[in-house]
């Protein structure tokens, strides 16, 4: 059912677009906008930029624009109609549909993410009751406290076979819904039990705070496996989530740096005591979605890992992920037999910061590594360290950092540079790693240019549309009605134009503001709309502001910019019959175009109002 437009509108005032896209992107206030690295493609110089004043972000980079509810359809992959109930859930709005209630059936994803909000409160206030006591010892014994409890929702499955089936189907929980998540498994008999028996559990979330999945530790002794994880799922997928994302991405923000841990309880034990930019792999390797969801808001990646031998490979094979991305990695090198729980135990927040602080980069790690294990006491064994750091090295985009680190491995080796850039060269060569694409050169606009549905939109078409979208609502209307779509090219701009005049005839006036609601899902429109809202060069204000400015001066600035659309149109038309006469010498095309060139040479400054502009939209070519 659809949701009505002033509860769309409720919403998105209610919204802080500042908000909802700093747990994505680390944002820098610059001037009336804030800038970071875009989140919809790779960049390293900042062109993603948020405008809270009209609650629209822009790339300028990859051209992704919109409002608050684009940016959750574009990053979490949401439809139109779950964004909005994202965020009425997110700000506390009671939602409601039109031609019904807010509990009529809903897509199997948004039933997922239901079934395991209330798991997760289940669990939560098993915990807290009497059945949660052997829970609440373990925690205790872990030195957890009850804020971490609550900051991490952790809870407790009791040792029953059917308590959460039970409880979940007095919620009007479907089974197949409950199966999906992985929250009961079904036997081929076709009986249901719980997954999670007897364990505590540690919800996954998103860091929009929905809950994608569990992991659970089993309490009894003898009970295998002893961590037990949601099943993948259509909303749960290892290799691209991260715990403790949603507690930690403004602390990764703020940082700029964040810690990679390997469990759950290391992001617990650091948390708590005031080390907050800290996630957990949870018992996978890194895996580049991870990467690139971390990329996010920082580019520095401090591993602390187990200092046994299966935390130091896990933290080569993620070196070569980091390095991939374009992000740099260092290594915190714990004493064997500790771990990043039992050290923070023993030293405390100030000792984990200071082995933070003496993070070593990845070529010396390797370097150390190779050492330890005998590994360079040989010609043979040097020369195989010094490939393998070479062989990272090829990994990076950035010429300038290949530099350094090929002029750091040739000082601590003693190699002759030149050695070095040769087999980096080769190991370039092998690996077939794509280069950085160079800017597209700018298209000169002395030439008609070729007027495609897609690309770039003429600046003609949008300078009329941006300054229209700035005038006053009755001038909107005046204005509207006089101008002729057929000669506005772009295809986007003709359904922008279309949908301004079905807003008009709807409501009786043109509110931008509320023209939103007339694209919903139709995420090109939003990237439109932003656009001619958020110009990079030309900064947003309103005509109220332009305090020399009178309506009739409105007027006329319309009028010349409309003006300039019809004279591209011209051009364009006189352009392509000039192109067809070098083929064919018909009459009618050569009275036509004779006629197209008389019009672009009549004196367009003296036309002073919108009747008097010259009617060609019907001809044909």
């Amino acid at each position: 059912m659809r949701i009505p437009e002033h509860k769309v509108d409720e919403i998105r005032a209610a919204a802080d677009i500042l908000d909802v896209v700093s747990g994505f992107v680390r944002l820098k206030k610059t001037g009336r906008n804030y800038t970071g690295l875009c989140p919809f493609h790779r960049e390293k110089t900042p062109s993603f930029n948020v405008n809270p004043e009209r609650g629209i972000f822009k790339c300028f980079g990859c051209g992704k624009g919109g409002n608050v509810f684009t940016f959750l359809m574009e990053i979490e992959h949401l439809t139109f109609v779950d964004a909005v109930e994202s965020l009425a859930e997110r700000y506390g709005i009671a939602l409601e549909r039109e031609g019904g209630s807010p509990k009529e059936s809903r897509e199997e994803i948004e039933a997922m993410y239901v079934a395991n909000r209330i798991a997760a409160r289940f669990f939560f206030d098993t915990l807290q009751g009497e059945t949660g006591a052997v829970g609440r010892e373990y925690f205790a014994s872990r030195g957890w406290s009850t804020d971490t409890q609550r900051t991490f929702g952790l809870g407790f499955a009791p040792n029953d076979w059917h308590a959460f089936l039970q409880y979940a189907r007095a919620q009007d929980l479907n089974d197949d819904i409950l199966e999906a998540t992985g929250l009961i498994i079904r036997k081929e008999g076709g009986s249901t039990y719980d997954r999670f028996r007897n364990r505590v559990v540690f919800p996954i979330t998103s860091v929009s705070r929905k809950v994608l999945g569990f992991g659970a530790r089993a309490l009894a002794a003898d009970e295998q496996p002893k961590y037990l994880n949601s099943p993948e799922s259509p909303i749960y997928n290892k290799s691209r989530i991260l715990y403790g994302l949603a507690q930690a991405h403004r602390a990764i923000r703020d940082q700029d740096a964040v810690v990679l841990v390997e469990g759950y309880a290391d992001v617990l034990s650091l948390s708590q005591v005031g080390i907050e930019n800290v996630v957990a792999t949870s018992g996978t390797a890194l895996t580049p979605d991870q990467v690139r969801l971390l990329a996010r808001y920082t580019r520095n990646f401090f591993f602390l890992y187990d200092a046994d031998s299966a935390g130091l490979n896990a933290m080569l094979r993620g070196i070569d992920i980091i390095l991939e991305e374009d992000c740099d990695s260092r290594i915190v090198q714990l004493p064997t037999g500790e771990d990043p729980d039992s050290y923070v135990r023993k030293h405390g927040a100030d000792g984990v910061r200071a082995a933070i602080a003496q993070a070593v980069s990845f070529v010396d790690f390797i370097t150390d590594r190779f050492r330890a294990e005998g590994g360079l006491d040989t010609p043979e064994g040097k020369t195989q360290v010094i490939h393998r750091i070479v062989d990272l090295v090829a990994r990076m985009d950035d010429p300038i950092r290949r530099e350094f680190y090929i002029h750091h491995v040739a000082e601590k080796y003693g190699i002759y540079e030149s050695v070095l850039y040769r087999e980096l060269e080769k190991e370039l060569k092998t690996r077939g790693r794509k280069r950085i694409a160079a800017p597209p050169p700018e298209v000169s606009r002395d030439h008609v240019p070729e007027i495609l549905s897609s690309g770039d939109i003429p600046k003609e078409e949008k300078r009329f549309c941006e300054l229209l979208i700035l005038a006053p609502a009755e001038i909107k209307t005046e204005v509207l009605h006089h101008v002729r779509i057929g000669y506005f090219h772009d295809v986007r701009i003709q359904k922008f134009l279309h949908v301004l005049l079905e807003q008009e005839e709807h409501e009786g006036k043109i509110d931008i503001d509320a023209l939103w609601g007339y694209v919903e899902d139709d995420v090109t429109m939003h990237t439109l709309l932003a656009d001619m809202m958020m110009d990079p060069i030309r900064p947003i204000s309103d005509w109220s502001q332009k305090q020399t400015v009178t309506p009739t001066d409105e007027r006329r600035v319309l009028l010349d910019a409309y003006k300039n659309v019809v004279r591209l149109t011209l051009e364009h038309r006189a352009n392509t019959l000039q192109q067809r006469l070098k083929h064919e010498q018909d009459p009618l095309l050569i009275e036509r175009f004779l006629q197209k060139q008389r019009l672009i040479k009549i004196d367009w400054d003296g036309i002073s109002a919108f009747e008097n502009i010259p009617d060609f939209e019907t001809e044909e070519l």
